[in-house]
C-alpha cells in the first residue's frame, strides 16, 4: 500500500486527523490516538533548514497523491496552534517533533506502530466519504511522508466545509426514471442539513447546502420530483445515523410520503 519518500518541507491546507485504537508498544493498553494524512493538493520541496533555504527558494511540486505524516519538525508555529491545541489528547511535540501519544500513559506512538491502522482507516473512511479536510495550514521544513500506493481508491467528496458528514444516503428515480442517489449530510457545528445529488454514474449533479431543518430537505426533495425508492445509513453502526434515519422518516412522512417497510439498515419509502 505505501512507499518511503525521503525527508522534504511540507506545505499544505490538504490534511485529515484519522482516529485510530492501537495497542501502547509502552504500556500495553489499549489506547485511542490519531494520526495525520495529507492529500495531493499538498506542496512539498527540499528541506529548508534555515530562513535563506525556504519554500520562496525553490518552487515546490505538487505531492499528487496521498501520504501518511510519519513525523513533522521545523517551524512549528502553526503545528501547535492547528494540531496540538486542538488535538493535546492524540498529540504533543517531543524535541521539537510533532508525535502522537497514548491517552493512558502519554508517551509517544513511534510511526510504525500506528502506520498501517492509519492508512487503513483512512481508506475505509474515505470510501464511505467520511474523511474530512481540516483544512488548516501546516508548514514544516522537515517532514517525512509515507506516499499510499497510487492505485489506493479513495471517494472525493469536495464538501465545502470540514464540519458536514454524510449521515444517509438514498437511492432514488427522477420523474424519467434515471436512477442515482441522494446523500443527506448534516453539521452539529453548524446544525443544518446538506444534500447532495448524483446521476447513476457518481456524478454530482446538485448541491443544496444550509437547510435550516429536515423539513426544507424534503421540501427539496419534492421540488426536485424525486422519488426515494430505499435509505441506508452512511454506517450502519453510528447511532447517530440511525436516529437522522428516524428524523428523516418522520419528517417524510408528515410530508405525505409513505414508508413500506423498515429493516436494521435501511427502509423502503
Amino acid at each position: 500500500m505505501f512507499s518511503m519518500t525521503h525527508s522534504r518541507s511540507l506545505l499544505t491546507k490538504e490534511w485529515y486527523k484519522v482516529p485510530i485504537c492501537v495497542d501502547c508498544p509502552n504500556c500495553g493498553a489499549q489506547t485511542r490516538s490519531a494520526g495525520i494524512v495529507v492529500g495531493p493538493s499538498s506542496l512539498i520541496g527540499d528541506p529548508a533548514d534555515s530562513a535563506e533555504n525556504d519554500i520562496l527558494t525553490r518552487p515546490p511540486a505538487s505531492l499528487d497523491g496521498f501520504a501518511f505524516v510519519e513525523t513533522l519538525s521545523g517551524r512549528t508555529q502553526n503545528i501547535e496552534r492547528f494540531v496540538v491545541n486542538r488535538f493535546h489528547s492524540m498529540f504533543a511535540f517531543r524535541n521539537d517533533c510533532l508525535v502522537p501519544i497514548c491517552e493512558h500513559c502519554t508517551e509517544g506512538l513511534a510511526p510504525p506502530a500506528i502506520r498501517s491502522s492509519v492508512m487503513n482507516d483512512f481508506v475505509r473512511l474515505g470510501r464511505r466519504r467520511l474523511r474530512v479536510n481540516e483544512r488548516l495550514l501546516i508548514y514544516s521544513s522537515k517532514a517525512i511522508l509515507t506516499e499510499f500506493h497510487g492505485g489506493t481508491s479513495i471517494e472525493e467528496t469536495n464538501f465545502p466545509y470540514p464540519d458536514y458528514a454524510v449521515v444517509l444516503v438514498c437511492d432514488t428515480e427522477s420523474p424519467g426514471g434515471d436512477t442515482g442517489t441522494l446523500e443527506l449530510w448534516h453539521s452539529i457545528a453548524r446544525n443544518d442539513y446538506a444534500v447532495l445529488v448524483r446521476g447513476r454514474d457518481g456524478r454530482e449533479v446538485l448541491r443544496d447546502a444550509v437547510n435550516d431543518d429536515l423539513a426544507s430537505v424534503v421540501a427539496t426533495v419534492s421540488d426536485l420530483g424525486l422519488v426515494l425508492t430505499q435509505l441506508h445509513l452512511a454506517q450502519a453502526s453510528s447511532p447517530y445515523c440511525a436516529l437522522a434515519r428516524d428524523l428523516f422518516l418522520k419528517a417524510l412522512g408528515d410530508a405525505g410520503y409513505q414508508q413500506e417497510h423498515q429493516e436494521a439498515d435501511h427502509a423502503d419509502l
